[in-house]
């Protein structure tokens, strides 16, 4: 066989695989807010005309997803359950963030999750108290919903860090692109 020819094999099969994560990806995203679909969603859709002028909301580079990362977790896992697509799309369009990617962080807490989310992030958030030492209200409803809410802004926090390193890492690996001896011949 050619080099040529196995030049070709290589990169017919990058390609594919190319192909198959591009599919993989959409799949994914498909149950999202796109700027086709915006104006099906419940309360985005009287934001439509405002989200399709603005481009950076559909944009899937590094600075527009990592804001909506971070932004995003930190509105999921606040206990305020049926403001958060109201927050999480002004936060959007304040930060410059991903609309996809935000709403999406939005999809974790649901009426199923909440159950384990929210007393996770009451323990966090009381180990942290204890910790740091802080006064507290003196009411116990006070005192649940501040160890919630700041249990939920360093889970967040730390989630939103690992999934951004995640995708930098896998941004820098497709920019990468592969080696053609082909191309390389032809100079």
């Amino acid at each position: 066989m050619k080099l040529a020819d196995l030049e070709a094999n290589v990169e017919g099969e990058h390609r594919k695989k190319r192909h198959h994560r591009i599919r993989r990806a959409k799949q994914f995203l498909r149950p999202l807010p796109r700027k086709a679909t915006l104006h099906r969603w419940p309360i985005l859709k009287w934001f439509a005309k405002t989200a399709r002028k603005r481009p950076f909301l559909w944009s899937f580079r590094v600075r527009e997803v990592s804001v909506a990362l971070y932004a995003g977790l930190i509105i999921a896992f606040q206990p305020i359950v049926g403001l958060q697509f109201i927050l999480a799309l002004a936060a959007a369009i304040v930060l410059r963030a991903n609309l996809p990617v935000i709403m999406g962080t939005q999809l974790i807490t649901n009426v199923a999750t909440m159950l384990v989310i929210y007393p996770i992030l009451g323990v966090v958030g009381h180990f942290l108290i204890e910790l740091l030492g802080l006064e507290m209200p003196v009411s116990d409803i006070g005192y649940k919903a501040f160890s919630i809410m700041l249990g939920g802004i360093v889970v967040a926090l730390a989630l939103a860090f690992t999934l951004d390193m995640i995708y930098r890492f896998v941004i820098y690996k497709k920019q990468l692109k592969p080696i053609s001896v082909k191309r390389i011949l032809k100079n």
